[in-house]
């Protein structure tokens, strides 16, 4: 890793100023207020069947492809296959992968230290759920220095693209009018006497457009502060991590709660280490195989589990200077 590429350095974390975003702060607090009383009112059949089906597309496209995909490089796929998970990711509302995975790669390196790790509970639940991403540090939230965090993604122009908030501000309006209109019309298709379903419109505005980013938020959320508090250690691991195993997370995410397991074995496209451990993304990653789509996909040995793991001896913190390749 060369120094333009290197992690901030702790000087500029210590002199990295702190804001607070009010546009997005104003934006996330109305939309997940909306997204909590709403439903409630509107409501269709069709909507919250539209409601599992995007979640399902979004947080797969977050869990398979920005996390262990571009994160970790757990596993590869052709071109044209990574740009369409990546599309499904971006749809989450989450910011670009570039900055999704420069956050995730700070994470497993500075895990659990306050100041440093971007979103540890250390420093309260409500700063996991909301506070990070509103009282902005300018070390995590400045291009020119999370860019050093992904070498390996930031020379793609159409990651590069996608890596502007303004666009996900356009990106998030384009989403609320689809889904008010798609509502509408899957309403009217069965209705022969309506032309466009105003009702449903609204419903799927509240379920897709509404609902589906704050669900998707804060279930992976709940990795962060859920799944470094409450659960099992299976596996030994550096440091001041303090990740566990949730399976009530695990349940939610598409098997991002076991969360130990992760941590101890960050470059694994498998999760659920164990057949009875619920894993969505590792078997759509077995699909994907199976269909001569995804190649290189790592899974640790019984042997490497067996040395991590909390009955072994303890796992030293890993040498400085490795790459990206490593988070």
């Amino acid at each position: 890793m060369t120094d333009a590429e290197a992690p901030v350095s702790p000087d500029e974390v210590a002199h990295a100023e702190t804001r607070l975003d009010v546009p997005f702060t104003v934006v996330n607090l109305v939309t997940t207020i909306l997204s909590c009383v709403l439903p409630f009112w509107f409501s269709s059949a069709s909507a919250v069947t539209a409601f599992v089906v995007f979640y399902t597309v979004t947080g797969l496209g977050l869990t398979l492809g920005y996390h262990r995909l571009f994160a970790h490089r757990a596993f590869r796929v052709p071109l044209w296959l990574e740009r369409t998970i990546a599309v499904c990711g971006y749809l989450a509302i989450q910011r670009g992968p570039l900055f999704w995975v420069a956050m995730h790669r700070m994470h497993h390196r500075h895990t659990d230290i306050p100041g440093r790790d971007p979103h540890t509970p250390q420093e309260g639940w409500l700063h996991v759920h909301f506070g990070w991403m509103q009282r902005r540090r300018a070390d995590v939230w400045t291009r020119e220095l999370y860019h050093r965090w992904v070498p390996d993604l930031r020379t793609d122009p159409f990651y590069r693209w996608l890596d502007s908030e303004s666009r996900d501000y356009l990106a998030y309006v384009g989403l609320l009018l689809a889904s008010w209109t798609v509502g509408g019309l899957v309403g009217a298709a069965g209705h022969p006497s309506l032309r466009f379903d105003l009702r449903n419109a609204w419903c799927f505005l509240v379920w897709v457009g509404l609902l589906n980013r704050v669900a998707v938020l804060h279930a992976f959320g709940l990795i962060n502060s859920v799944c470094h508090t409450y659960g099992s250690r299976p596996y030994r691991t550096h440091g001041a991590d303090t990740s566990v195993n949730n399976a009530w997370v695990a349940a939610l995410i598409f098997g991002e709660g076991w969360h130990n397991n992760h941590h101890a074995f960050p470059r694994s496209a498998r999760q659920g280490l164990r057949w009875y451990q619920w894993d969505p993304a590792w078997y759509a990653i077995v699909l994907l195989r199976t269909l001569g789509l995804a190649r290189q996909v790592h899974v640790p040995s019984e042997d490497e589990r067996q040395r991590r793991s909390a009955d072994a001896a303890p796992v030293p913190a890993p040498a400085s200077g490795h790459t990206a390749r490593d988070h």
